[in-house]
């Protein structure tokens, strides 16, 4: 009888963990191959039957091996239990977590129910018992931290890190600065701070700047496309400076030169036949025969009076007109805008006898 007794045991704790993968839906779903399918089963088999005898130690690996196989909602859920058990909490929380929140069919079979409820009874125990860790550091440029070897995100600097009760190594480094490292022991539940500073290694080679320049990128075919096919910017032509119409200026100023210089040739003949006449008329008067002389003598003193009013005229008409010159009528039509200099746009000289008239438009 106890011999039976003996072979029983063994005998229904295989019929019990064969019982729970044929209940598990993952296990009808035959997505893997059939080698495939038979190998996770029997690692699955081996693991469920190592873990029934709180032997987790051993249960673990075969356990991983039928889950990267071939995914089963029991065999994940005993997995996260034995690393519960094995004091590695963080990871079974989150299969326990991820086994939970799984999609279950509409009316789950009692096996599947009971590991689920398996499951929730382990995580609800396990949650408590997690440490939490702050590690402080002041950031710096291409730096990374390290909790027992695992690299340790920055977002995750100066924030609790979840991590399983024990002894931990944490260490931070970065180019240039010399490595620094602590190790600090949380127990269940407890929650501990490690603060690092990193120290310049003064040993540390200091980087050239670089003097090569990279060459420009060449821009895609489709960049090529689309500046082509987009008409080019017109840039309009810079002001041209052109110079004043100085036209009128010069013939002006011409004018005067030559009323000048015939009013001083004219005033040169009229006081030398002055001179001549003067010997014949005594007192300033003239016999009939010297008459005509006389006469013309006035007339060439009023001409040589007349030639240097226009002369005089001229170079104030042209010294006016030179330095109030405006571009000609073909630069006044493009640019109507333009104001004229001192608001002179038009400059006249008159002449006639006894007089010299100089006007303008303003």
């Amino acid at each position: 009888m106890m011999g039976r007794e003996r072979l029983l045991g063994p005998t229904l704790g295989l019929f019990c963990t064969a019982a729970l993968l044929c209940a598990d839906p993952a296990w009808a779903a035959e997505d893997a191959s059939a080698a495939e399918t038979a190998a996770a089963r029997a690692l699955a088999v081996d693991g469920l039957k190592l873990a029934q005898a709180n032997n987790c130690v051993e249960a673990v690996p075969k356990l991983e091996r039928a889950e990267k196989l071939y995914h089963s909602a029991v065999v994940a859920s005993r997995l996260g239990e034995c690393y519960v058990n094995v004091g590695r909490l963080v990871e079974g929380t989150e299969i326990l977590r991820k086994v939970l929140r799984e999609p279950q069919p509409g009316e789950p079979t009692p096996a599947l129910s009971k590991a689920l409820e398996r499951a929730q009874k382990v995580l609800d125990a396990a949650k408590p018992r997690i440490a939490g860790l702050t590690i402080k550091v002041a950031a710096v440029q291409e730096m990374s931290v390290k909790v027992d070897g695992t690299l340790v995100p920055g977002a995750l600097i100066d924030t609790e890190i979840p991590v399983d009760p024990g002894d931990h190594a944490v260490e931070v480094a970065a180019p240039g600065f010399i490595k620094s490292g602590s190790r600090v022991t949380v127990a269940e539940g407890e929650k501990k701070s490690v603060t690092l500073t990193l120290a310049r290694d003064p040993n540390a080679p200091v980087a050239a700047p670089s003097t090569d320049k990279k060459p420009a990128q060449e821009p895609s075919s489709a960049a090529r496309n689309d500046a082509a096919a987009r008409p080019a910017p017109v840039t309009p032509p810079p002001a041209e400076e052109r110079a004043p119409n100085r036209t009128a200026a010069y013939v002006a100023l011409g004018i005067g030169a030559a009323g000048l210089v015939s009013g001083g040739v004219l005033g040169a003949l009229t006081l030398k036949q002055h001179s001549d006449l003067k010997s014949h008329c005594p007192n300033d008067v003239c016999g009939s025969d010297k008459q005509n002389d006389l006469d013309a003598a006035k007339r060439m003193g009023n001409f040589s009076t007349i030639a240097f009013g226009v002369g005089g005229a001229g170079l104030v008409l042209g010294t006016v007109l030179y330095f109030t010159a405006s571009p000609s009528s073909a630069d006044r039509a493009e640019r109507p805008t333009e104001r004229r200099f001192a608001g002179i746009s038009r400059a006249r000289l008159g002449v006639g006898v006894g007089r010299v008239e100089l006007s303008g438009d303003f």
